[in-house]
């Protein structure tokens, strides 16, 4: 018991220590948290005041006569998403973001420029042990506003897309609930070996954040190749909002598949066109993946980032051991 109270009291000491070395970044970027989620509140409460419903939105959607209680509300509903949706996907995608970068390029590097490391590395017993005291507390801040406002944003994606489940749903994939947290983890923990490898606080914002954007655009990019491997045949009368599209086609009698470029050699279109007229006459499909697997992806997606971050954590513990204190 003693030595575990002895733990603990420790380990709440470094905490405080981290806290006070970071508490304007940590202060100014819980702030803006809060902000986020209260401006996703009422924006999102504005919209669903509206009445602009899952009926109307499907309604609209598919061409179809929209109901008599969703008119007059459509420039409504889409002038508040056009007008203040910029500020929830900027607070809710950002913030994060931005957090991880700039706290996680001071965690060592700050430390290491200002050639406090000198002193601690010298008094210390373990490097890694004084590289977990500050870092975890860090970890569990960027781990926790990306969490809230990764859940901020699910509710943002519910209200300014009527019909749509967060839950089921690529929508906005990336940008919300537990997969902007990893990111916000992933790009922590790049920033913190950045910032362990140059030593300096700006130069590792500066290539910190460059190697973050091409990570997470390349990485982006794969996952799409991956999931377009995946893709499977949805009638077009199926497909749903939450649906990931990727491509459309056209079938024919014997259920082969074709493009637009080979639609005129099986349909030819009419010597004329009037208003009534409907070209191509095949059945349309869509190429793509249903949303219900929304879930799956997200997991499998966390667990890719999860493991870059494992190794980037791992490269941080290497260099500290390593690298003279200044």
């Amino acid at each position: 018991m003693v030595a575990a109270a002895s733990t603990a009291s420790r380990i709440l000491g470094a905490s405080r220590i981290t806290a006070r070395l970071h508490r304007f970044e940590l202060i100014g970027f819980a702030g803006l948290a809060v902000l986020g989620v209260l401006a996703t509140i009422v924006i999102a409460a504005q919209l669903d005041a509206v009445g602009w419903t899952a009926a109307c939105d499907e309604a609209m959607r598919r061409g179809a006569v929209t109901p008599r209680d969703c008119e007059f509300k459509v420039n409504e509903f889409y002038g508040i998403v056009s007008s203040r949706g910029w500020i929830v996907s900027g607070l809710t995608g950002f913030v994060p973001l931005a957090a991880a970068l700039l706290i996680g390029v001071a965690v060592v590097g700050r430390e290491i420029e200002r050639g406090t490391t000198r002193l601690a590395w010298a008094l210390t017993p373990s490097r890694l042990r004084w590289l977990a005291q500050r870092l975890v507390p860090v970890l569990l801040f960027v781990a926790v506003i990306g969490l809230v406002l990764g859940a901020a944003a699910d509710r943002w994606i519910a209200a300014a897309e009527p019909g749509i489940d967060p839950a089921n749903a690529f929508a906005g994939f990336g940008t919300r609930g537990p997969v902007l947290a990893a990111r916000a983890l992933f790009v922590l923990a790049l920033a913190v070996a950045v910032g362990a490898a140059l030593g300096r606080a700006l130069p590792a914002v500066m290539v910190g954040g460059a190697i973050a954007i091409m990570g997470i655009v390349g990485g982006s990019e794969v996952h799409q190749r991956i999931l377009r491997s995946e893709a499977v045949v949805i009638d077009e009368a199926a497909f749903e909002p939450g649906d990931l599209w990727i491509d459309q086609r056209f079938r024919l009698a014997d259920g082969t598949l074709i493009g637009w470029d080979d639609v005129e050699r099986y349909d030819p279109p009419p010597a004329e066109f009037d208003d009534e007229t409907v070209w191509p006459t095949l059945p349309m499909v869509t190429i793509g993946v249903p949303g219900s697997r929304y879930g799956e992806v997200a997991v499998r997606e966390i667990a890719a980032l999860g493991g870059g971050m494992v190794v980037l954590l791992g490269l941080t513990a290497a260099i500290v051991t390593r690298r003279r204190p200044g």
